[in-house]
């Protein structure tokens, strides 16, 4: 990437973003150096159900957030044969379920709910593998605002799959169901309607001859595809040198450092038993 940025090449960057926050740092600044256009693949800032639940929830409309819950089980790598690229069941490659899956999980929180200040974490491997990878993660955040929440995923989980992210405040509740966000207080429960600018395009599975590896069906409903290609307009456009929307606002590498931040702080607790890690900055 520095190459690229060397180049003055424009840069768009899938996750994970960097080893670790000192090497993110660099990428930030070579960035901001070179005059670049700078962002990266956090393409559900897009996701219709995700910019609603964070739009509601930045509006005020549960009142101060309390406590939130990100909950992601599924079978995805739960038989031990499965086929990943061959750098996801390398810990030293940045691979494993955090990096992978997190940093869209991370970002959501900290669009949606603040930075995080602190975490409690451990990186289990639910099924046994000749990996130095973890295939799950679960850790507890507080952010900067006080909100507390829970994150656990697994990728290796045999039973159904079980996804859930709702945010309690002190004046009610708000959750997600797939694409559709629904609001709970005093007046009772209701589904919010979608607005206009954050409809995408609707799920295109890709070619099957693309999913190779158990990996790849991650991406064999097409559900990022609507978010993606919003991500690739607003690229454009800022390429281009024109204003985009700052709801959802793209993310840049300085979203990546602090999303590294926050990684360096989860691999640090786990690595000390779960102690409590405060997120350096």
């Amino acid at each position: 990437m520095h190459a690229a940025i060397g180049a003055g090449h424009h840069v768009l960057c899938e996750k994970p973003f960097a080893h670790d926050a000192a090497e993110a740092a660099t990428l930030l600044d070579a960035a901001e150096r070179a005059g670049v256009v700078h962002l990266l693949g956090t393409e559900f800032r897009w996701g219709t159900g995700q910019a609603l639940l964070t739009r509601t929830v930045r509006s005020g409309a549960i009142g101060t957030p309390r406590l939130a819950t990100f909950l992601l089980h599924i079978p995805l790598l739960a038989d031990p044969s499965a086929e990943v690229p061959s750098w996801w069941s390398r810990a030293e490659s940045d691979g494993g379920w955090l990096g992978a899956h997190a940093s869209h999980v991370v970002d959501q929180i900290r669009t949606t709910l603040g930075e995080i200040d602190g975490v409690s974490a451990a990186l289990p491997s639910v099924v046994e593998r000749d990996w130095t990878a973890e295939d799950s993660y679960s850790f507890r955040f507080r952010t900067v605002e006080g909100c507390d929440g829970i994150v656990q995923s697994s990728a290796a989980d045999w039973g159904p799959i079980v996804q859930m992210v709702r945010i309690a405040g002190s004046t009610g509740a708000a959750w997600t169901e797939g694409d559709v966000v629904r609001v709970s207080d005093a007046q009772g429960t209701r589904t919010l309607e979608v607005p206009e600018d954050l409809a995408t395009l609707p799920a295109e599975p890709p070619p099957s001859d693309l999913l190779v590896t158990a990996y790849d069906l991650l991406h064999s409903t097409g559900m990022d595809l609507g978010p993606y290609t919003r991500l690739a307009e607003v690229f454009r456009a800022r390429i281009e040198g024109h204003a985009v929307p700052s709801d959802p606002a793209p993310a840049t590498f300085a979203d990546g450092l602090a999303s590294m931040q926050i990684f360096d702080a989860v691999r640090a607790s786990a690595a000390s038993g779960g102690q409590w890690v405060q997120v350096a900055r």
